[in-house]
C-alpha cells in the first residue's frame, strides 16, 4: 500500500500530473501533491501452502501411578526439643516437640542436625538427630 503511495505520488502513474498544468516536480509544495486514489486492498497468497505443523504435546502423567518414596517416621524422645531454622543452636527457634510428637525425617546433616517436617501443620525446620528414634516411646 505504500509503495502504491509512493508511485501515485512521485512516480509516472496515473495519478501523477505532468506537462504545463503545475509547477515542476522539485518546486511542488506538500499542498501541491494530488490527492492519492483509494485502492481495495486484497490481501496476498502466501508464497507456498505448507500445512502449519505443531509440537505434539501429551497430558503429564498422573500423580497417583508415580511410586512414592517412603515416608522415614522419626520420634521425639526428649521431654521437649526446639525446632530450629538452621542445623546448629545458631539459628532462631521456630517451634517445640514433645515427646512422642512423629516426625518426617527429610535428611540428615552432617553436624548431627535432621531436617524434619510435621505432616499436620507443614512446620519444616531442624532438630538435633540426638532426640529422633525410629521406634516410638
Amino acid at each position: 500500500m505504500c509503495l502504491l503511495a509512493v508511485l501515485l505520488i512521485w512516480g509516472e502513474g496515473p495519478g501523477r500530473q505532468t506537462g504545463a498544468q503545475g509547477p515542476s516536480a522539485s518546486a511542488e509544495s506538500p499542498r501541491d501533491i494530488p490527492a492519492l486514489q483509494s485502492a481495495a486492498y486484497t490481501p496476498a497468497e502466501p508464497a507456498s501452502a505448507l500445512p502449519l505443523v505443531l509440537p505434539l504435546v501429551t497430558a503429564p502423567e498422573v500423580q497417583a501411578t508415580a511410586p512414592e518414596a517412603p515416608m522415614d517416621l522419626r520420634y521425639i524422645t526428649a521431654k521437649t526439643v526446639n525446632v530450629r531454622e538452621g542445623p546448629s543452636t545458631e539459628y532462631p527457634v521456630i517451634g517445640k516437640l514433645s515427646r512422642g510428637e512423629a516426625t518426617r525425617l527429610l535428611w540428615l546433616e552432617e553436624n548431627g542436625w535432621a531436617r524434619i517436617t510435621l505432616e499436620g501443620d507443614g512446620m519444616t525446620g531442624f532438630v538435633s538427630g540426638e532426640f529422633l528414634s525410629a521406634d516410638a516411646p
